[in-house]
């Protein structure tokens, strides 16, 4: 099956007219799509209808083929989420966080756990406590939960948020490493749009609570000098509509 994500006429608006309207999208499996948008633009809220966090007004949201809404469990059975902040307990360390949040899965060992914190470059401060760390390595540690399980699509809200460059460039290097080695598919939302271009494969831009275009990175690079002109124009064609 090649369709990681199917959403279809996804709709949910606040009661201050924000939120998501008819929102029709199609991820493929290993694609790492970005859902690039300015604040407000409904992208936390789609990714909370994706996560089951919120019920939508109307739509679905079909995840490698079982809907969110009627199917929960086996939607979410391959999927990794971080929606807002990667949250931990301050007080364990790493390891231990890791060792916690591994309950939820028969099959996470400890080697599974070493591994996790290999991958995100974790290991050296695998018994710190987690409230010693920066955002980014917060970030990372939300990262190795995230992946415990070897999830085939993870779901990662502004997971570039807050980082300093060096935190922004490994955040990057570890996303296009779990896409290449580990064959997940990346749903990822952003404002930034710099490294948005830097590290999507596709695109999807969100504006006003309406998907108003999906393309390829490489398509979007060849007609246009940057992605932030693309942004723009997008923008400008689809705001005085």
């Amino acid at each position: 099956m090649n369709t990681a994500i199917k959403i279809t006429g996804l709709t949910k608006v606040y009661n201050n007219g924000r939120g998501i309207s008819n929102l029709n999208l199609e991820v493929q499996h290993g694609d790492i799509f970005g859902f690039l948008g300015p604040n407000g633009a409904g992208k936390t809220t789609a990714m909370k209808v994706m996560a089951g966090l919120l019920k939508p007004d109307s739509g679905d949201v079909q995840i490698f083929g079982a809907s969110v809404l009627e199917d929960y469990v086996n939607a979410m059975k391959h999927v990794g989420c971080i929606i807002e902040t990667a949250e931990s307990y301050p007080y364990l360390t790493a390891n231990d966080n890791l060792k916690l949040f591994a309950r939820f899965y028969p099959h996470v060992d400890q080697r599974r756990i070493d591994e996790c914190l290999e991958i995100t470059g974790l290991s050296k401060y695998k018994n710190e406590k987690s409230r010693r760390f920066s955002l980014g390595m917060k970030q990372r540690l939300g990262i190795a939960a995230a992946i415990l399980s070897k999830p085939k699509l993870l779901i990662l809200d502004e997971p570039l948020n807050g980082l300093d460059v060096e935190g922004m460039l490994e955040m990057r290097k570890l996303i296009k490493q779990l896409a290449q080695e580990e064959r997940t598919t990346f749903f990822i939302s952003s404002h930034l749009i710099h490294d948005v271009e830097l590290t999507c494969t596709r695109i999807g831009v969100v504006y006003g609570g309406k998907l108003i275009n999906v393309d390829y990175t490489n398509n979007i690079l060849a007609n246009y000098s940057s992605l932030e002109n693309y942004f723009v124009s997008e923008v400008d064609r689809n705001g005085r509509v």
